[in-house]
Formats: structure tokens, sequence, C-alpha cells
């Protein structure tokens, strides 16, 4: 059992401008991440940890959090194990499946004590150096910008750095319950829900890993429907290439938002969930998206319609 959870998946971007060098053509570097803080502690006595993670999307992230909360409570405290956690397959099993075949720019860190104890792919190392600063700040997260230009300016740079985030997932765990909001921003609507996770009666005690995984599901729904939705309309516009990678991508996509929704279940299932409005419709989503889509890709339908390759009683813009 553990105690009292609380944590915040932060979207975040930092702007690195050089002052010294403002007035040249040289643009400013962007950082971009997203960030969880993941503070675990036990009733059984294990020593209290706290990992910050980040990665390159939303759901990685946080079902990263997911693993290694469940590797905590099941097994214990992990920094001070004899033999060296491989913190490798744990990001592997998180992975596995469409994420690992997919999306080659994946990327993951996770810091203990501002340090970099994990890392695969390719991330800016200004995100190393903000771990740091929040280190030195004393766990200040709002000063490590300060912090950080302070950094540079000793080592002889002026640096102006702007940061800004937006949170995307909010959660709350008891053993009893847990509460979780949801902010997402897509191209064509923002998605803004809440939901409670209850245990039933007699039934399992709510556990951090599975509201964890759960919300990472939710977000990575999400977000996929959108690529389904839009590949769905190239398709039907055949804007491309039957078995190319993208109409491949786009199919596997829709069989992993199916596995998501059957997971969903499952958890609902196991406890009391109450959604605040409704609980997201991924397939209503994929519609949605269609629709947006055929507004995007309207001028490459239109030349289709025009060339004769579309028939014009088929499309209505």
């Amino acid at each position: 059992m553990t105690l009292e959870f609380r944590s915040t998946l932060l979207r975040e971007k930092f702007t690195l401008r050089d002052l010294a060098g403002e007035d040249s053509d040289i643009p400013p570097v962007i950082a971009l991440s997203n960030r969880m803080v993941l503070t675990l502690a036990s009733e059984l006595g294990e020593p209290t940890e706290t990992f910050v993670v980040r990665a390159q999307n939303m759901h990685s992230c946080t079902r990263l959090c997911a693993a290694i909360a469940k590797e905590y409570l099941d097994r214990g405290a992990i920094m001070a194990r004899v033999t060296p956690f491989r913190w490798d397959n744990l990001w592997s099993d998180v992975t596995k499946g469409y994420e690992k075949d997919w999306n080659p720019d994946k990327w993951a860190a996770i810091y203990y004590k501002g340090r970099a104890i994990f890392e695969d792919g390719e991330r800016h190392p200004f995100l190393d150096i903000i771990e740091k600063c929040d280190v030195a700040s004393r766990d200040s997260y709002t000063q490590s910008v300060i912090f950080a230009e302070k950094a540079f300016q000793q080592a002889g740079k002026t640096v102006k750095i702007d940061h800004d985030s937006n949170v995307a997932l909010i959660i709350s765990v008891k053993p009893e319950e847990a509460k979780c909001g949801v902010i997402l921003r897509g191209a064509n609507k923002k998605t803004t829900f809440n939901y409670t996770v209850k245990q039933k009666k007699d039934g399992e005690a709510v556990r951090v890993p599975t509201i964890l995984t759960v919300s990472a599901a939710f977000l990575e729904g999400v977000q996929l429907a959108f690529n389904v939705g839009m590949t769905n309309r190239k398709r039907a516009a055949e804007l491309l290439e039957k078995y190319s990678d993208e109409d491949r991508k786009g199919k596997r996509g829709a069989e992993r938002l199916s596995n998501l929704s059957r997971a969903i279940e499952g958890i609902e299932r196991k406890y009391n969930i109450n959604y605040r409005p409704d609980r997201p419709d991924f397939q209503s989503m994929v519609r949605e998206a269609e629709e947006y889509a055929l507004h995007i890709l309207k001028p490459q339908i239109q030349a289709k319609i025009d060339s004769g390759e579309l028939s014009p009683k088929d499309w209505f813009f």
C-alpha cells in the first residue's frame, strides 16, 4: 500500500536566446519535453525515492512513471539495491509494440537527484542542465530557469531563457480513491475531462501504477484518434499509397486504439469510475478528426477531382 500520491504531467517548451548575438540571424534554440515528478513512499518503511521522468510524448512519460511505481511498490526501493536496476528493460517493456515500431523519435530520461540515471534516444542537452539547476534551487522548479541563466553567465554566455508549460495531467491517489484531470490541446480542439476511480466493496485498493497506466491510455488514445482520423481521410481520398508506411501505420494505429479502449474497459470493470463530463469516445474522436481532415486536405482532394482521379459526387466540402 502507498501513502497519498500526487503528481502533475507538464508539457514544456524552453526557448534559449543568446543575448550577445541577438542582432544575428541565428534562431533561438528550442527544447521540448514532457515532465513528471514521481515521489514514491510506502507504509512498509521503504525509503522514499523521488524520480523525475522526461520523455518525448505524454503517454510514454506517464507509462514509464507507472512502471517505476510498480517496481518500487512490488519490490521495494530501487536506488539502494545491491544489483543495479536494469532501467533499459523497463523502458523496453513500456515502448514495446506500436511505440517501438512506429515512433523512431521516441526518447526518455530518468533523473535522480539531478543526475540522469537512464537515457535513451536523443533529447536536448539543456534538459539535463535544468534538472541540475532544480536540485541546486532546492527543488524549487520555478527558480530553475534563473539558476540556468546564471550558470550560462558564469560560463561566459548571456542567455535569456523563456519557459512555457501547460498542465496535461493532474493525479491524486489515495488507497480508496483517485482523482485525475486531463487537459489536452490538440490541432482542432481542446479535450478536458476529469475522472474519479474508487475501490469497489471488498475490491482491490486503488494503486498508483494502475491510475498512471489508465491515464497514459487516455493520453495516447486522444492523440492517436486524431492521427487515425487524418490517415483514414487520406486513404479515402487516395492521398497515400496502399501498403506504404503511412498506410500501415494508420492501420496499426486503429488496432492500437481498440486495444487501449479494451484496457480502459478492463479498469472500469475492476473499479467504480465516474467521468465528468463523459468518458472520451475514441471512435467519435476519429470521426471528428476525419471531418477536420476534410478541410485541411480540401486543396489536394479538389486537385484530384479536377484531374478526374476522384468523382465530385463522392466529396462534399
